[in-house]
């Protein structure tokens, strides 16, 4: 059944208010893993280790639980597969550059 939707009002313009209850998107609100300030490349490689192993592990438990019916959302697993995805995708780009910009400073004459 099609309703029919009053548009009397429609083209009045409001101005709108900012949301109220959404989350701050100020890293001093945020509980990074990682001090960015004061943090190392070392340390941010280590945390990308981490959230790879992470993120695989929590792909193996979904894997299993599926074959075994304990899951009835597709949709938190392929989110869970596309998570551990880019998080080795990124890992391997940043391994990638990291050697680039060495192999660079290696070849540089002085």
């Amino acid at each position: 059944m099609i309703s029919i939707v009053d548009l009397g009002n429609f083209n009045t313009l409001e101005k709108m208010e900012p949301m109220k209850n959404m989350i701050g998107m100020n890293a001093n609100e945020v509980n990074l893993a990682v001090d960015v300030e004061k943090a190392s490349f070392l340390d941010i490689f280590k945390g990308m280790v981490t959230n790879v192993i992470e993120t695989n592990e929590q792909v193996d438990r979904d894997a299993i639980d599926l074959m075994l019916g304990n899951i009835d959302n597709l949709a938190e697993v392929q989110a869970n597969i596309t998570k551990a995805n880019t998080a080795v995708e990124m890992l391997v780009t940043v391994k990638n550059e990291v050697l680039s910009a060495y192999n660079s400073i290696i070849n540089m004459q002085i």
